[in-house]
């Protein structure tokens, strides 16, 4: 099961890139359960998860941590969903605040 860890920065107001840009899972070579964990320094971090152009999982907001630890696969389920192979894979972290945010997201990848 391939895992990928992302600590990212988001301005105030914006959203990030796909974290899986530049993945070798971005398109997924065949079918798998993605499971994505977050935290965040500060409240106000929603996470998008989507499937090919299907939102799975939209503005679900990430757990606050105040360390720098986590996401934590015990506690830190942030979204799941199953994809075909072939589908593109996003996962982005919107700023609601009026200030930047350090983010941290774990993805995992398992093929069914």
């Amino acid at each position: 099961m391939p895992s990928e860890r992302f600590v990212t920065s988001v301005a105030a107001g914006a959203t990030s890139a796909n974290l899986l840009e530049d993945s070798t899972y971005k398109y997924l070579p065949q079918g798998a359960v993605v499971r994505v964990y977050g935290c965040a320094d500060a409240a106000g971090q929603l996470l998008e998860l989507m499937f090919g152009n299907v939102v799975d999982t939209r503005a679900f907001e990430l757990v606050v941590r105040a360390t720098t630890v986590g996401p934590f696969r015990s506690d830190d389920l942030s979204a799941e969903g199953v994809a075909a192979g072939g589908d593109l894979v996003s996962v982005r972290v919107r700023n609601t605040t009026a200030g930047a945010v350090v983010n941290r997201v774990l993805i995992d990848i398992k093929t069914v």
